[in-house]
């Protein structure tokens, strides 16, 4: 805000009756500037919307009267667009940028509850993995699909939205990003939870031109904010991915027909609109539309983000997938060529054959020297060749970068940035990257580092859950339930056995972050610690052992019916129980050598014997 020759005076008089403390608190807000031509406040009470709660000016003192629920409230003053803390309050925090927020108590607040659902989850319809040796991920597996089902939500008639659907419980927002990482894992259980329903709710809201924004607001239906060249509100373009994950996971091939044409507009939205001018072909996004917001970025701008290129690659690619699966063989060629046009574009413009890094494109036409985990989008995407797969791998398993106590953490362990509480983005864990970086390394085929990520992924997950206990102080306020505190967290410190800070660096992230944090608990554990590995189309399930002790899963979806595998190992000769009502093609996978056996109807029992 301009300097201007006045005095604030923001007083925050609190009126409220001590024997009736649940009763709304009046909050007056006095503001005294004779040149401010409008003033309103924005916070956590009013969804940050500067215009809900407009001060009313009388000579030079403005004023407005709130009456809030007693609890802990942030907000900032809104002084002609301008943004600012609240000048006579010192309770401030950092709002993750740099800037602060103002804190207010309101009345005495009662202690939070967790959200819970009013039917009891149903767990005897979920697939049941077994693991001997590990009975705790076990309970973990459960407690992550509890933490989901308690956030499942109702749409109506107001908001348009999905009969139900997941939601990832952070605000009162539906996201993209976190709705498609949601899908990932809940497809498995996809007869109890609205997993891939959940990203109808983006796509009934498609404006005719293709654009999907980010977020809406869940009470009614509307975007946020409307988009504007620099901030276009767009979330990565991973719908087209998870569509095709949905379909190796369950078959559903006449749901490609009926996404197809909304994955092909919203991809032409984004090309058309989010194209760098500096770049050369390759594509912008903001801080918080990467999804990873406080990652540095200094002098990139609209100069072309390496993640966002390479999701908008892996965009194309498996829309040229899908056109193929359903004989659309027009869009299948123009997808493959933009897929292939893009591949090159980024190879050539974010490569650096120095360092043997992916960075983001500055405006300058100089390339970023900030190592984060989004150049990791070019192995789920494919745009590496192999001889750059094995420069990023050496990156990935070098300690003084990546390869940290906790994988994988988002920005290098050499960057002067890095924070070894997290902050966020400035070196956290994150589910949805760790996912993404264990799914592009089995793209080149190894499996074996991809079982080490996720093993390394859910072990720390677990003793966090089942040993860390925080003081109070470091909790946000909204969450601060006074119980054991054992849950699983929005994102993750790689170097201590403790949930990372979020955006402020003052308190821990989210808890009960289920949420996209189910992707390890859930979908890497069936996919890599177990190792199954589903292909309904093709009728198949690969399964690499990975394991010593008694490992398996019943009651797992396949097609329309639901399967038991159990291996039991004994030396070097593995003993197989598989009950299906149909026959597949079952390949295994063990220390490198594999076995082919078709499964028939019943329950199949047999032993393989590998060296």
């Amino acid at each position: 805000m301009k300097k201007r020759s006045v005095i604030f005076a923001a007083c925050l008089l609190f009126y409220f009756n001590l024997s009736a403390q649940n009763l709304p608190v009046k909050i007056t807000f006095k503001i005294t500037d004779s040149k401010a031509k409008k003033i309103s406040v924005a916070g956590s009470f009013n969804n940050w919307n500067p215009e809900t709660n407009p001060l009313t000016k009388k000579d030079s003192i403005w004023k407005t009267d709130i009456y809030l629920d007693p609890g802990y409230y942030y907000y900032k003053l809104v002084v002609d667009s301008n943004w600012i803390p609240d000048p006579s309050n010192d309770w401030q925090i950092n709002d993750g940028g740099n800037s602060f927020n103002s804190i207010i108590k309101a009345g005495e607040p009662p202690i939070p509850k967790r959200k819970t659902a009013a039917i009891k989850l149903p767990k005897q319809y979920l697939p049941e993995p077994i693991l001997e040796n590990n009975p705790e991920w076990i309970e973990l597996y459960y407690t992550a699909w509890e933490m989901a089902w308690n956030k499942i939500a109702r749409g109506n008639a107001k908001n348009g939205f999905v009969k139900f659907y997941m939601d990832e419980g952070f605000n009162e927002l539906v996201y993209q990003w976190d709705s498609n990482f949601m899908a990932a894992f809940g497809i498995y259980a996809n007869d109890l939870f609205p997993a891939i329903q959940s990203l109808d709710n983006f796509y009934n809201k498609q404006r005719d031109d293709g654009y999907i924004q980010r977020v809406y607001w869940e009470s009614t239906g509307k975007i946020a904010n409307e988009p504007t060249e620099d901030e276009p509100m767009v979330n990565p373009p991973l719908f087209a991915w998870i569509e095709l994950r949905n379909y190796k996971l369950t078959g559903d091939k006449n749901r490609l027909r009926i996404v197809l044409p909304v994955l092909v507009k919203y991809y032409s939205w984004i090309e058309k609109n989010m194209r760098t001018k500096w770049g050369n072909g390759l594509y912008y996004n903001t801080p918080l539309g990467s999804g990873m917001d406080n990652t540095p970025r200094e002098g990139v701008d609209k100069g072309g983000y390496i993640d966002m290129s390479a999701q908008q690659a892996l965009a194309a690619k498996c829309i040229s997938e899908i056109a193929e699966i359903i004989n659309k063989d027009l869009v299948q060629k123009t997808f493959h060529d933009k897929y292939e046009s893009l591949k090159l574009t980024i190879n050539y413009n974010c490569w650096n054959d120095e360092t043997k890094f992916y960075y983001d494109f500055k405006q300058d036409g100089s390339l970023s020297s900030t190592k984060h985990i989004g150049a990791f989008w070019t192995l789920t995407s494919e745009v590496a060749d192999e001889n750059k797969f094995q420069e990023l791998k050496k990156h990935l398993t070098n300690p003084a970068e990546f390869w940290r106590p906790h994988l994988v953490p988002t920005l290098s362990g050499d960057d002067p940035r890095f924070d070894d509480r997290g902050h966020y983005w400035l070196g956290s864990v994150w589910a949805p990257t760790n996912f993404m970086v264990v799914k592009g390394l089995e793209e080149y085929g190894d499996y074996n580092l991809a079982y080490q990520i996720a093993e390394n992924h859910i072990k720390n997950i677990s003793e966090v859950y089942y040993n860390f206990k925080p003081e109070e102080n470091n909790i946000a306020f909204e969450e601060r339930y006074a119980d054991d505190y054992k849950t699983i967290w929005e994102c993750y410190s790689s170097e201590y056995k403790i949930p990372a800070t979020r955006w402020d660096n003052t308190f821990y992230s989210r808890q009960d972050f289920v949420g996209w944090s189910g992707l390890g608990p859930i979908a890497m554990l069936i996919e890599n610690i177990i190792g199954i590995n589903i292909d309904v189309p093709n009728n198949e399930i690969i399964w690499r052992i990975n394991r010593a002790d008694k490992h398996g899963i019943k009651n797992l979806n396949f097609g329309d019916q639901k399967i038991d595998l159990i291996c039991s190992p004994q030396n070097d000769v593995y003993e197989f129980s598989i009950n299906s009502k149909t026959k597949f093609s079952l390949g295994i996978f063990i220390n490198d050598q594999k076995f082919v056996k078709e499964i028939n109807p019943g329950v199949n029992i047999f032993q393989v014997k590998f060296r």
